[in-house]
Order: structure tokens, then C-alpha cells, then sequence
């Protein structure tokens, strides 16, 4: 157990660190562990639900997509091949990945490009006398002619077919006992491990898709696959936003429920519940539908929106001051089409060659089904871990009446092998779970790595800068700033720097939404945003193939973003260069 030291420091020995790092998978990054787990993640969460079901699942994932073998995702039960735990937080594994790229014939280095976006702080490949394996390359070839053909996922379909089970058939936790619930949870949680094989599978081929437009794309062109990509439909993160839009048109069209939202959404749940019943159940219905959803909502310990209502109805509010030709849709329909004629254009430009005409067509097809599935993926994921949250916070809720605690979330300050303890005599250990909290906002303000190497001794906490000493460049008026082409277009407005999606008060239609990653539960304030600048995202991620659902520039992995872009400034975001420029300050 982590516990402070004696001058009030954290220690190195985090309770929920990795007891070590692959050797034989050795480079570990942040990049799209960002994306995931932005935060250190909660003890609980990292205890029942990563350790001990997720890191295997991915690891199995990784065997299932033939990227590595059986015995390797198994090498060492210490050291799953997928990701690790440092200063609490969460690491993916570069290897890995690169790994399957070898294997697949493209080179690591490519696969850098697409997940990892070629970074230059990247510790470079070791070739391993393993690294090539004819029978896995056989095995990958097979599932790339498959990415690009195939228009099922039957591993995804179960997945989602069992998640949406678990969740309808939720039981009356009022009825269940304090170990009732316990054991509830424990008894979700090895699901987990078998919808990571979607989830890991589905993120690894999304990449196979633009990778193929890109091969076929003159070389001068100058266009982003993605550009080409566009909308690509049924995107399962993007659903609440239509939802979401639909609520918000009804506050904006009744002039009592429009009253009560200006007064502000602190307390408001029991107010519409009393007086506007009817949109009430409809929130309601809300809910029981997408209400897994909630930032950082691969962590166990954080809230969703079906445990805090007023994060969407936050939501709600931002997007009801938005005329009804702003909607979702009809955004969706013109990046639609800008795509399609884009398309049209390459089309033209190979005229005569049918080889890659049908390559293009190929890859565009590939590229929107898998976009889709690994939202899917994720969404299979989240819904698992939030209905182990929900029965754990009626125990913590229970646990705070009586005294113990000191607010419901700190059960998930717990660890597993504590949940007995906080069953059978809970004051044994509340004092170790206090102190725990205490020690985990400390490694909020950690600032980790950006990659990890199981080969280099670890930095220690002491030598690790904390963010909330550290000064950053600020952009100038003229200056322009360089990420990751991620949705094209192009909108100027005002940088709104938000890190929380339950701190939008100050978020105004046509504000440029600037934030250090976006998950799903961001995804709802796209629709009020003329554009998105995100500080980390590789090719494909979630802030990319949001923003191009929903028709909007997207410009990605712009590292510091939040610093760098002064809050309030005048910006103009380009989706399709990857370039921020201010053009004025507040």
C-alpha cells in the first residue's frame, strides 16, 4: 500500500502500480491511454476491474487479432503485454503494437504513425530474435483481408448482446445486502475481460482502412485519408448527442422549463421530477439508455451520467441555446457531403484505374465500419464497468449515512480484498481508505512521462514535476500551432479551455472547445463547439471520429493545448492542416 512519507510526500509504491514491466514488451506510452484513463485511476477500479480482468482481456485480445501468441500474452502473469500502471496512471504498450506491426509486414515505424503519431520523445524498436513469426504473419494477412471485407463482427455482436443483457437485467439493489452487492460486482467484472477482445481488436484494425485510401492518394495531394473518411455513421458515442439535442429542443420551446435552467442546474433533478413530470421521465428514458456514459468512464470510481443527472443536463443546457438549424444532424449531413465530394474529386483523378478505384472503395468501406465498431467496442466496455459502479455506490451511499465514509465515491478509494472488511467491520479499515484518498489527488498533480521503458530504471515521484508548479509557453497573436490533421474544415471562435465536462457554465455556442482528450462523455458538447483542439489523439481516435460524425473541425495530439492556446483568444482551427492560429486575445 501507497501510503505518504514521513515529509508528506507520496511514495513510489503505489497500491495499484504494476509490480513490474514486460522485459520482452518493454516501451509503454500515455498516448491513447489518454483517451481511456486520463486521471490516475481510481484503487478500486485498478484492483477488481484492470488488474485483474482487463490487462489479461487486452492481452487476449492482442492473441485472438494474431498480433502475438498465446504464450506471449501470457508470458508473465506480472507483466501483461497490453498496458501497466505507473504513478497511477495507465500506459498501453508501444511493443505490442509495433509488434503487430512487423508481423503484418508494415514496419513499427508505421504503426507509430498511426497510434502513437510518429512522437520524437518515442524510445526506437529493438528488433527481438521473435519479433518475426511467419505462422502470426499468415494470421494478420488473413485478418486484414478480412477488415477489409467483411460487413459483420460476431465477436462484437456477442459482446454487446451480453453487455445490454447485464444491464437490463439489472437487480433491485435496495433488496441486496451490503455483501450482496459485493458480490454483484465481483461477478461482472470477469466480463470484462471477454469484451476487450472487440474492444482491442476493433481499435487495432481501424487503422487498416485509412492506411489502404492513403496507399492509392497522390503522393502531392496534400489530403488526409481521413478527410475522404467523413461521417461514418452509427457511431455509437455519437448517439446521445441526437438524444441529447431532442431534450434540449423541448427545454428551448417551453418557456417554464427554460425559466428553471437559467436559474441554473445545481438541485434540479427533484424540481423537474415535481413540477415538469413529463420531461422528467423523459430524462428518465435518457438514462436508462445512455446513462453509462460519464467522464473518465473506464474508471470504476468515476461518476457516470445515470449517478450525477446535472453532467448531462449540464449538457442539455449548453445546446438548447442553439437555433434548430444547428442540429447534429444536419451538421452530419454537410460534412457528409464534403466528404462525398472530396471522394468524387480523388475518383476523377484516377479515372482508367480501376485497380485503385476499387482499392479506394475498399479501403473507404473498411475505414467507416471500423470507426463505428470501435466505438461500439468501447461502449460494450462501459456499460459492464458501470453496472458494477452502481451497485458499489449504493454501499458507499449506505456506508456514508452511517458514518463511515465520508462521501458515497469513497468506496472506490478501497481495494478489493477491503470489501469484506467494509462488509463484516468497516472502521478496520476506513482510517487506511481516508489516508488512500488523500495520497491519490496527490498523483492527480503528477506530471508523468510520456513513455515508460522497462529496460531504464523508473524516475522516482521526487524527481517528477508537478503540474501545478510548472510554467508553459503561451501563444502569441500571429503564432500558429501544429497537431494532427483529425476532421477537416475550418471555423474561428473562442478558445474555451475546459478539463472537466462538469465545468461548461462558461461554454457558449461557437466557443472552440480546447481540452487535454475528450471520451464519450464529450461527446455532446461537440454539437455546441465550432471546432475541437485536443492535446493528445493519434489517427482514429475518439476526438477524430466524433468530430467527423458530427461535421466539425478537429485538430489532435497538439501537445500542451490547454496551456499553450490563452483562454478566451480568437482562434482559427484548420481540420484539414492540423493548425491552430491566434488571431487575437480576450
Amino acid at each position: 500500500m501507497a501510503n505518504a512519507t514521513p515529509n508528506g510526500q507520496i511514495s513510489d509504491d503505489w497500491c495499484i502500480d504494476s509490480a513490474k514491466l514486460s522485459e520482452r514488451f518493454p516501451i509503454y506510452s500515455r498516448f491513447n491511454a489518454n483517451d481511456v484513463l486520463p486521471d490516475p485511476i481510481s484503487p478500486l477500479g485498478a484492483d477488481l476491474i484492470w488488474n485483474q480482468q482487463i490487462m489479461p482481456g487486452c492481452a487476449n485480445g492482442y492473441a485472438e487479432l494474431g498480433a502475438i501468441t498465446a504464450a506471449e500474452a501470457h508470458l508473465d502473469p506480472e507483466a501483461y503485454p497490453a498496458a501497466a500502471f505507473r504513478y497511477g496512471h495507465m500506459y498501453v504498450s508501444v511493443t505490442t503494437a509495433r509488434l503487430m506491426g512487423i508481423r503484418a509486414g508494415l514496419g513499427w515505424e508505421a504503426i507509430d504513425a498511426a497510434f502513437f503519431g510518429s512522437h520524437p520523445d518515442a524510445p526506437p524498436h529493438e528488433m527481438h530474435p521473435t519479433d518475426g513469426d511467419p505462422a502470426l504473419s499468415a494470421r494478420l494477412a488473413a485478418r486484414t483481408e478480412w477488415t477489409l471485407t467483411t460487413t459483420s463482427f460476431p465477436e462484437l455482436e456477442e459482446d454487446t448482446r451480453i453487455a445490454d443483457r447485464l444491464r437490463a437485467q439489472r437487480p433491485d439493489f435496495s433488496e441486496m445486502s451490503n455483501a450482496a452487492l459485493v458480490a454483484y460486482a465481483r461477478s461482472l467484472a470477469p466480463y470484462e475481460r471477454m469484451t476487450w477482445r472487440g474492444e482491442v481488436i476493433a481499435s487495432a484494425q481501424s487503422a487498416v482502412g485509412p492506411a489502404v485510401i492513403g496507399s492509392v492518394l497522390p503522393a502531392d495531394s496534400g489530403i488526409s485519408p481521413f478527410n475522404l473518411v467523413g461521417p461514418p455513421g452509427d457511431v455509437v458515442s455519437a448517439a446521445p448527442s441526437y438524444a441529447l439535442w431532442d431534450l434540449s429542443r423541448i427545454v428551448r420551446n417551453d418557456t417554464a422549463l427554460s425559466a428553471l435552467f437559467d436559474a441554473g442546474i445545481v438541485g434540479i433533478v427533484p424540481v423537474l421530477k415535481d413540477k415538469h413530470p413529463d420531461f422528467h421521465q423523459k430524462l428518465q428514458v435518457f438514462l436508462r439508455e445512455f446513462g453509462y456514459r460519464g467522464p473518465s468512464e473506464w474508471d470504476l470510481g468515476a461518476d457516470s451520467w445515470e449517478t450525477r443527472p446535472e453532467l448531462p443536463l449540464g449538457l442539455v443546457d449548453r445546446m438548447r441555446q442553439l437555433s434548430d438549424d444547428q442540429s447534429p444532424a444536419s451538421r452530419r449531413g454537410e460534412a457528409s457531403a464534403a466528404a462525398e465530394a472530396l471522394v468524387a474529386s480523388i475518383v476523377e483523378s484516377l479515372a482508367g484505374n480501376d485497380e485503385a478505384l476499387g482499392t479506394l472503395r475498399m479501403g473507404l468501406d473498411s475505414a467507416r465500419r471500423f470507426a463505428g465498431w470501435r466505438e461500439l467496442g468501447k461502449s460494450n466496455c462501459i456499460k459492464v464497468i458501470n453496472e458494477a459502479r452502481v451497485a458499489l455506490l449504493e454501499m458507499g451511499r449506505r456506508l456514508t449515512s452511517e458514518g463511515h465514509f465520508t462521501h458515497p465515491r469513497q468506496i472506490f478509494m478501497a481495494l478489493d480484498g477491503e470489501l469484506d472488511r467494509l462488509v463484516l467491520q468497516p472502521d478496520l479499515v476506513t482510517p487506511a481508505i481516508a489516508q488512500r484518498e488523500a495520497d491519490w489527488k496527490e498523483y492527480a498533480d503528477l506530471d508523468v512521462p510520456l513513455f515508460l521503458d522497462a529496460r531504464v530504471p523508473r524516475v522516482p515521484i521526487a524527481q517528477l514535476n508537478r503540474v501545478s508548479n510548472e510554467k508553459f509557453f503561451v501563444a502569441s497573436v500571429g503564432d500558429t500551432l501544429t497537431g494532427i490533421a483529425a476532421a477537416p474544415g475550418k471555423a474561428t471562435g473562442r478558445a474555451r479551455i475546459i478539463t472537466d465536462t462538469a465545468e461548461i457554465a462558461a461554454f457558449e455556442p461557437g466557443d472552440v472547445l480546447v481540452a487535454p482528450q475528450t471520451d464519450p462523455s464529450w461527446t455532446p458538447l461537440f454539437v455546441v463547439a465550432s471546432a475541437v483542439v485536443v492535446g493528445v489523439g493519434a489517427p482514429n481516435s475518439h476526438a477524430m471520429i466524433v468530430s467527423r460524425e458530427l461535421g466539425i473541425p478537429c485538430v489532435a495530439s497538439l501537445e500542451g493545448a490547454i496551456h499553450k492556446i490563452p483562454e478566451g483568444a480568437i482562434i482559427t482551427v484548420d481540420g484539414s492542416t492540423g493548425s491552430v492560429t491566434i488571431d487575437s486575445l480576450a
